[in-house]
């Protein structure tokens, strides 16, 4: 179908982009032009934004030789499909816009979220080592739009991107770039069937090479950063019942692409004794049909009737569940000229998953409701907007009106997001044991792990803590001897 086929579109762009950034290092398997009895300094498991922190953080800090693997034919995982807004204080953008922040506020944002489920130690390094995180990945290359945002289910205007069309890309590729010129190895299509142990300590990995033959490969340190298990669905109905095959997940919405989250991860490091954490907490959002918006503000959703049913500002978790009670588990997003669209205007437009009208009533009557209805919906809600508070349903940010034609609107249904839990994990990045004690050599970052969100995340925040963790097992990593 055309959505199949636009979407495979972007990937093989995605790949294209892929060569050109790495040059002749795909010419051949890695370790064929390595001594066998090579050893190498970290071996990074999945190329997402953890990975690739995690690989840059390390060369950073002494280590020589890294490996990172990624068992997809392109690099980035979830991350490169990412909208890609990262939550972060950041003092010399918010003051410009007036915006009040502090690594206090951000933490007890991000525990109201997580419902006070979360393990405040791992909350608190992610919400206090922000602002220097988003400053180090500056220094690494990544150029921030100097505009602030409030995104979905974020709570207080905070949130960076480099671009509305692809920043997830961004930062894959900015990242991956500066590894590779800083010595790391990449190789594609390599799977990490388990870990390798001795004397309790991980020494390396068993591989399942691009051929299908099976390899060892050996080093000082292990990171796990291989992303959660949305697309496993017998995993995810293990802690989640609900969640069944009528649910895609948000990365692969149509069933037709590569989708690596599998919890790889989480059930190699089981095997050797991982503890887990918060692996129940799975999040559902909708996201490939009608919502064209990651901020707050420029957006409603209505019901089947016509009639709004949450406040679009709350958590996921809130949003999702109320979409859960409604009939068809379906609802309407609407739009309008004034706001700020996300890449996949273009893409919805064509495939009809958005469409367009000139006035309420036309609208109404595609979406086969009462204009009426439709048209008190909106007057309500825009009379609220003005004044900044919505008397029914609470929400107090408004970007604009939704007045100015033409109108985008279309169907929107739940797809599983991500992973709030995973691997258990300390404040090093140590993966730890169901005993308590850490298993050495062996790191976790990204959504592998488990433990800074609680129930569910904050918007913007699931990137953050990729970056924060990942640099901190980076540097954890390269000061680790164990051979």
């Amino acid at each position: 179908c055309m959505k199949a086929l636009v979407f495979q579109g972007k990937k093989m762009l995605f790949r294209r982009e892929v060569v050109l950034a790495l040059g002749s290092s795909l010419t051949g398997p890695i370790w064929a032009q390595e001594k066998k009895d090579k050893k190498w300094d970290v071996i990074v498991v999945g190329s997402g934004v953890a990975g690739l922190s995690a690989a840059c953080a390390a060369l950073q800090n002494g280590a020589h030789n890294v490996l990172i693997l990624e068992k997809g034919p392109i690099v980035g995982g979830h991350s490169i499909l990412s909208t890609g807004y990262v939550a972060g204080i950041d003092r010399k953008r918010q003051e410009k816009q007036g915006i009040v922040d502090s690594p206090e506020l951000m933490l007890q944002n991000m525990l109201e979220i997580g419902g006070n489920k979360n393990d405040v130690s791992l909350a608190k390094i992610v919400c206090y080592q922000s602002e220097s995180t988003i400053n180090w990945l500056e220094e690494l290359g990544i150029k921030w739009d100097d505009r602030i945002f409030q995104t979905v289910a974020g709570l207080h205007p905070r949130s960076h991107i480099t671009g509305l069309v692809r920043a997830g890309h961004d930062y894959v590729m900015t990242l991956l770039q500066y590894a590779l010129k800083h010595g790391a190895k990449l190789n594609l299509r390599t799977r990490v069937l388990d870990l390798i142990e001795m004397d309790g300590k991980v020494i390396g990995v068993n591989i399942q090479n691009p051929s299908g033959s099976v390899s060892k490969l050996f080093s000082r340190t292990v990171i796990l950063a291989t992303g959660g298990f949305t697309a496993n669905v017998s995993l995810r109905m293990k802690y989640d019942s609900r969640l069944g095959p009528e649910f895609p997940t948000t990365a692969n919405p149509f069933g037709k692409n590569f989708d690596g989250a599998t919890g790889d991860g989480l059930i190699m490091a089981q095997k050797i004794g991982a503890a887990t954490k918060d692996v129940e907490y799975l999040q559902l959002i909708p996201f490939w049909g009608g919502r064209l918006l990651d901020y707050v503000g420029g957006d409603i959703y209505v019901n089947i009737i016509g009639k709004r049913f949450v406040n679009e500002a709350a958590s996921w978790k809130e949003v999702s569940d109320a979409i859960l009670l409604q009939p068809q588990r379906e609802i309407w997003a609407i739009t309008d000229a004034q706001s700020q669209k996300g890449a996949s205007l273009g893409i919805k437009l064509i495939n009809k998953v958005i469409k367009k009208a000139n006035s309420i009533e036309e609208m109404a009557s595609e979406m086969k409701v009462s204009p009426q209805t439709l048209r008190q919906t909106i007057d309500f809600y825009n009379q609220n907007a003005k004044k900044g508070k919505d008397p029914i349903f609470g929400k107090n940010i408004f970007t604009q009106t939704i007045d100015r034609p033409p109108y985008y609107f279309g169907k929107e249904k739940l797809g599983v997001h991500f992973c709030c839990g995973g691997i258990k994990f300390n404040q090093l990045a140590e993966v730890v044991k169901t005993d308590g004690d850490i298993i050495p050599g062996l790191y976790v970052c990204g959504e592998a792990s488990g433990g800074p969100h609680g129930h569910d995340r904050l918007g913007g925040v699931a990137l953050m803590s990729a970056f924060v963790f990942g640099k901190i097992a980076g540097i954890q990593a390269s000061k680790f001897r164990n051979l």
